[in-house]
């Protein structure tokens, strides 16, 4: 992976120089009745002309790292994840190489008795030093090959109105990070009607601003708000060095250990506060936690060792689920 970071650093400069994407297409207007009143009428057609105007201002995200083989083999191959119970939140892989373990829970989302309506991803910021704050959403729709994502407005406003998350909007910064714009068209291809919002947390941001914005995941986790963090987990090590790491991440988690999990590196996991946020949803909902998956890039990867991708190590991958029992 760290062969790819001047690529990335280099798209990110030119992404962050480009501005914040697209004006996203105004939804056409729906025609008020011939049968209302003229001043019903015109209240109508004041609405709906005010509905598109503010559509047609939010910016239409590009999913900049779509794969297409990558992407629609995972949907092929997507394991049958199962939940004993309604799924709350969760925690996947963004490496695309891991594309059937994100799909596998996208798809198990999907077949949720009542699917979810607003998704929350949680996200590292990959590149903080390009970036014009350590909390970062955006106001903004995703342009998606499965059509368009609308923005989970009321989320979204929300983490910006907080004055101790301190959040930015920053459309650019989020379109340009790998760790929330990967995930974007498995939410759109299973959850077709769900509105998301997006937030990228750097690895420095202080205890005080992580806890604010962790109590509000748990208010919109009771809400019914699909709290997700996407994380990848050991990174640039040997097969042979990672499982002792992944056993130790694994056993963290799975023990709600925050104080160790934001201790640890990219050795073990590359966010400790996204990983940390999913789990103190889970809690809020009193969920149980079910580790779903667990592989590596020599098991997804072609050659095996024998690929260049090797030379910096290789990179691992959890899916959890949180489930509680449905009403």
């Amino acid at each position: 992976m760290r062969k790819l970071l001047p690529l990335l650093s280099l798209i990110l400069a030119l992404g962050l120089a480009a501005g914040c994407g697209t004006p996203a297409a105004a939804a056409p207007a729906s025609s008020p009745s011939s049968q209302a009143p003229a001043e019903a009428r015109e209240e109508g057609a004041s609405a709906s002309a005010q509905k598109e105007e503010a559509e047609t201002s939010l910016p239409l995200l590009q999913c900049l790292y779509f794969d297409q083989a990558q992407v629609e083999g995972g949907f092929r191959d997507a394991p049958d994840y199962q939940l004993p119970g309604k799924l709350t939140a969760g925690m996947v892989p963004h490496h695309l190489v891991a594309s059937d373990m994100i799909a596998g829970f996208f798809q198990m989302a999907g077949a949720q008795e009542s699917p979810p309506q607003r998704v929350l991803i949680v996200s590292p910021s990959h590149f903080p030093e390009n970036c014009p704050g350590e909390v970062l959403t955006a106001l903004a729709a995703w342009d998606t090959p499965y059509g368009k994502v609308e923005p989970d407005r009321e989320t979204i406003g929300r983490i910006l109105e907080s004055q101790e998350i301190v959040a930015v909007d920053s459309p650019s910064s989020v379109e340009w990070d790998h760790g929330a714009a990967g995930l974007i068209p498995f939410i759109k291809y299973y959850l077709p009607r769900a509105e998301v919002s997006v937030c990228l947390l750097a690895n420095t941001l202080s205890s005080q601003r992580l806890e604010a914005f962790q109590q509000l995941s748990e208010e919109l986790s009771r809400e019914g708000v699909l709290v997700v963090a996407s994380a990848d987990c050991s990174h640039y090590l040997t097969p042979a060095q990672a499982v002792p790491r992944d056993a130790e991440t694994a056993q963290a988690i799975e023990s709600f250990d925050y104080s160790r999990i934001l201790k640890f590196t990219d050795s073990n996991i590359d966010s400790p506060p996204s990983v940390t946020t999913f789990l103190r949803a889970a809690e809020a909902t009193s969920a149980s936690l079910v580790q779903l998956d667990h592989s590596s890039s020599p098991e997804k990867l072609s050659q095996g060792p024998n690929n260049s991708i090797y030379a910096d190590g290789i990179t691992t991958y959890f899916v959890y689920g949180a489930w509680v029992e449905e009403n």
